[in-house]
């Protein structure tokens, strides 16, 4: 054990300073002269661990303390289930550690649980929601050919029999494309990428094709909007003799949405960006919505 002698104690003003006003070792003048001070020890031990006993009293004491500022919850009048408690009665040191542990295991407990379950109902309104919707229904086949309405080129009527598409090489009659939504793309147009970005992935939720055409000068700029938008969700064909556009006397990019009958329900011109076709996207897909 080694044992330190403290040569002064600065900044003590316990009691009157003493007749000698000459600074103490430390270089303040104490208030205790050389004799007092020399009395005054303290012993460090060479091994931490042997002061295990004093932290082991001060950390009960710390506890018997916060007991008394923080009591017990009354349960009909008493501290714990048990006989009343005299006056001068004190739970034990290891009494309050103990419960002060059991309600940090309790707290943390219902904690966990909160998550747990909130983690639950986000993953299954998830799966509720892809199961109504999905992330893509499957394409309707089309129907046969309306066989009765208005005149080709007219809301209700057939797309005209004599539009002839390309795709690549092959081509494709204008009415063969059913159900869609066919968009007639703009030379030019700045904002069809946000546009048919934003059209299909509400077309590719009912299954609906999408559908851009364009005239055969156009192939450049669908290829680009095909590559934005994604190949899986964007079919392009080509105009040559611009016939959609002549029937409908259109001039900006435009929506047409057709029935898996091949019947026109609706023309949109100059659609905003941000266009919802939810309620008529209803009206295509065979068995839903009002298709008589």
């Amino acid at each position: 054990m080694m044992r330190a002698i403290l040569g002064g104690m600065a900044g003590w003003r316990g009691s009157e300073p003493s007749g000698s006003d000459r600074p103490g070792p430390d270089g303040h003048h104490d208030d205790l002269d050389q004799n007092e001070l020399a009395k005054i020890s303290v012993e460090i031990p060479d091994d931490a661990r042997d002061l295990g006993t004093d932290l082991e009293r001060w950390l009960a004491e710390e506890a018997v303390d916060e007991a008394m500022r923080e009591p017990a919850p009354d349960r009909g009048g008493n501290p714990t289930n048990g006989p009343p408690l005299g006056p001068n009665v004190i739970p034990s040191a290891d009494a309050s550690w103990a419960d002060r542990r059991d309600a940090r295991k309790r707290r943390l407990a219902i904690t966990a649980g909160v998550v747990v379950v909130a983690m639950a109902v986000v993953a299954i309104s998830g799966a509720v929601g892809a199961w109504i919707v999905g992330p893509q229904a499957a394409s309707p086949p089309p129907a046969p050919l309306a066989s009765n309405g208005p005149e080709p080129g007219q809301i209700g009527g057939l797309l005209p029999p004599d539009a002839v598409l390309q795709n690549g090489e092959a081509p494709v009659t204008a009415q063969s494309v059913r159900p869609a939504v066919i968009a007639l793309v703009a030379e030019g147009c700045l904002d069809c990428e946000d546009l048919l970005s934003n059209v299909a992935q509400q077309a590719e939720s009912f299954g609906v094709p999408l559908v851009a055409v364009g005239s055969a000068a156009q192939s450049p700029q669908l290829d680009a909007l095909a590559d934005t938008v994604g190949t899986s969700r964007l079919i392009t064909l080509t105009d040559p003799a611009d016939r959609l556009r002549q029937v409908y006397g259109l001039t900006e990019s435009t929506l047409l949405m057709v029935r898996a009958d091949g019947t026109f329900v609706d023309v949109l011109a100059d659609p905003i960006t941000g266009v919802r076709l939810e309620s008529t996207l209803i009206d295509l897909v065979p068995g839903v919505g009002n298709t008589t």
